[in-house]
């Protein structure tokens, strides 16, 4: 007989046991660590939530199951897991190597293996597998050993592009505090790397003793003590252990996942005389992502073409757009509009750089908003010790032009986000003996995003007379490493979280204005990993596109990207925390994607200038994503076309009164 053991983790209840073995999930000992709004990207692989997601369990949203379909829903009360229909596959085929090759290096074995696994999101945005340990006589159990296990580099790769292939999973890997290398590793500032994109393994860690036993034939000496925790006791842990003297084992693992926010493990029981075949537990609910029904996305579509008829680009927007490209790049000098005789060589824009000139490009976006007497809110927080800040801007919606209504009777503007900080050279730092951090001019990374932010404010000033929805033009610091999302998870934790406040969707731009060679019209539209974001992508390209594909300064070809599509770039921006926290975005950007023209030059290096942007293409996108954000503003509103008609006809009967009375005392008066 084959039988699967799951166990659930309900934080609010003692700790369930697998005879004497404790699930690891246990060891996770913060809840809603989703609010914590001062962490930085990769500082701690994120857990992948599902059902009821952070947005939903925050604002207290329940999601009903839709009717003949497996999408997943939200219901706190639910006691089903939500887990990737992909990764079901996945697993029956990764476990049967697993099991294989531990057979092969394991002669002494029983009839039951026992593997605890759990979902997570991978780096390049595929769902996959940790498999953490193996288990029999529910008393012994061992790390599952990376090195013994070899899965077929034929289907186990980074980034699959057909069903044949899988995702690469996660192993668990060992390092010792006693190891100078490995301590170093654990500990070290993100600084002291000779890489620019490695940071402390520390928040990955689960602390267990160091009696570790190798092997499956004796019962496990070691004792896991804590796991996860917070990298803010990053530098005490490791100065006590050094103190202490007492060591410890990091058992290297990406955090268990989370279903309603609930931490979870699975352990997976296989009887060898069976076929190693698989039975998973009933409640475990294979979820898929289901495409919007045509009838859907009309119904989205904006009800008038207001939004279009408002939409007038400036006859010097080319112009102006080539002025604020050179300027924010850092190839002209920056002079400010407002403040006399200031002007600044903008090249310090990292958000770890102390020195860095981030603030001042806040200074100058204010100035710029001032002269349209549009209000601007700054956000400022301390990473680091050093100050950082996200700037956003508010362009109310008017809807002056009929009695609008937004049809779900809430109030969920459509944000519009760029970041305005840039990477560091990869080629200076390697040339200088991996000693010098210079930021790039980042004209396309993403000067670029920041430039189509700042000249979309005086268009969609006019687009927003007749739309429903506020916009919210978002300038966030720290995308890139190291800070790696810093701005946007401060955004969504301290504007949209805590105070409650829901969304339509955002609409993000990075990279927009590089192309290869200069005739690929290809515009990638990259939608997050749910229904409503789909439906977002779907009406920006067969819809919004059609409209406005005619004003366009070049040809351009947009091209949706599914989540799950293996072109897609939505996993290596900001809108990668929009997906794990459970908010409707997506990305517009340039072609490319991890299988196409990411080892271009000009990528997070000195070529990163002005002299590779292809100015039409970049002002062509700039045009697609403002009259993008412009309709999607007026989207699901209503115009009380009844009430409109009352109201001028009331108009009518007031003015032929006036008309009548006037006449009456004119004819009163000559007689």
């Amino acid at each position: 007989m084959i039988y699967v053991y799951f166990l659930f983790l309900l934080l609010c209840v003692p700790t369930m046991t697998f005879a004497s073995i404790v699930q690891l999930s246990s060891y996770v000992n913060r809840t809603h660590q989703y609010m914590n709004p001062i962490i930085s990207g990769d500082d701690q692989h994120l857990p992948l939530y599902t059902g009821c997601k952070p947005v939903e369990l925050e604002l207290n949203i329940q999601r009903s199951q839709s009717p003949n379909t497996t999408d997943m829903y939200c219901d706190v009360n639910s006691n089903e897991i939500f887990i990737p229909k992909t990764l079901k596959l996945t697993a029956e085929i990764q476990i049967q190597y697993i099991i294989e090759q531990y057979l092969a290096n394991d002669n002494n074995h029983t009839n039951n293996i026992t593997i605890e696994l759990w979902p997570t999101l991978g780096a390049f945005g595929f769902y996959t597998w940790v498999y953490a340990r193996l288990i029999h006589n529910e008393t012994h159990w061992i790390w599952i050993d990376s090195s013994l296990i070899e899965l077929p580099e034929s289907n186990t790769v980074d980034a699959p592009l057909n069903t044949s292939q899988y995702p690469e999973p996660y192993f668990p890997h060992l390092y010792l505090t006693s190891n100078e290398t490995d301590y170093n590793l654990l500990f070290s500032d993100l600084l002291e790397f000779d890489s620019l994109y490695v940071k402390p393994l520390f928040g990955d860690c689960l602390w267990t003793t160091d009696e570790y036993v190798s092997t499956l034939k004796e019962k496990q000496l070691t004792k896991i003590h804590s796991g996860w925790l917070n990298v803010n006791d990053m530098g005490q842990f490791g100065n006590k252990i050094q103190q202490s003297g007492q060591h410890n084992i990091c058992v290297l693992l990406p955090q268990p996942a989370q279903t309603n926010g609930k931490p979870y493990t699975l352990f997976v029981n296989i009887n060898i005389n069976n076929s190693n075949k698989i039975e998973w537990p009933t409640n475990i609910y294979w979820y898929t992502v289901s495409s919007p029904t045509l009838n859907e996305i009309k119904n989205a579509e904006p009800k008038t073409n207001e939004w279009y008829n408002n939409l007038k680009f400036p006859l010097n927007f080319n112009d102006s757009w080539t002025k604020d490209m050179y300027q924010l790049s850092g190839a002209h000098l920056l002079e400010f509009p407002q403040t006399i005789n200031k002007k600044l060589n903008l090249t310090r824009k990292s958000s770890i750089q102390s020195d860095n000139q981030l603030h001042d490009i806040i200074d100058y976006l204010i100035e710029r908003y001032k002269q349209l007497n549009i209000k601007t809110e700054r956000q400022i927080f301390t990473w680091r010790n050093i100050t950082q800040e996200n700037l956003i801007v508010y362009l109310p919606a008017s809807g002056n032009s009929c009695n609008i209504k937004i049809k779900n009777q809430s109030i969920e503007p459509v944000i519009f986000i760029d970041h305005i900080d840039t990477a560091f050279e990869q080629d200076t730092f390697e040339n200088s003996n991996y000693t010098k951090r210079q930021t790039t001019q980042g004209a396309d990374d993403n000067v670029s995003g920041l430039v189509a932010l700042l000249q979309s404010a005086q268009i969609l000033q006019q687009t927003q007379l007749t739309a429903c929805r506020d916009i919210w033009l978002v300038h966030l610091t720290g995308e890139e490493y190291p800070a790696a999302s810093l701005g946007i998870i401060y955004f969504l934790v301290t504007s949209l979280l805590k105070p409650k406040q829901q969304i339509y969707t955002a609409v993000i731009v990075d990279m927009i204005s590089h192309r290869v060679n200069h005739s690929d019209p290809i515009v990638q539209v990259n939608a997050a990993d749910s229904k409503q974001s789909l439906l977002i992508a779907e009406l920006t390209v067969n819809h919004i596109f059609q409209k406005i594909k005619t004003q366009l300064y070049t040809e351009l070809k947009p091209e949706l990207r599914q989540w799950s599509n293996p072109f897609a770039y939505l996993y290596n921006t900001d809108g990668v925390r929009f997906n794990e926290y459970g908010f409707t975005c997506i990305l517009i950007n340039e072609h490319i994607n991890y299988h196409e023209n990411f080892e271009r030059d000009g990528y997070h290096d000195t070529q990163d200038t002005v002299n590779l942007i292809d100015f039409k293409y970049g002002q062509a996108v700039t045009q697609y994503a403002i009259a993008t954000v412009a309709a999607l503003a007026h989207s699901n509103c209503e115009c009380d076309t009844q009430n409109n008609a009352n109201v001028l006809k009331l108009s009518l009967n007031i003015h032929k009164y006036i008309i009548i009375t006037f006449a009456l005392y004119f004819v009163t008066q000559i007689v």
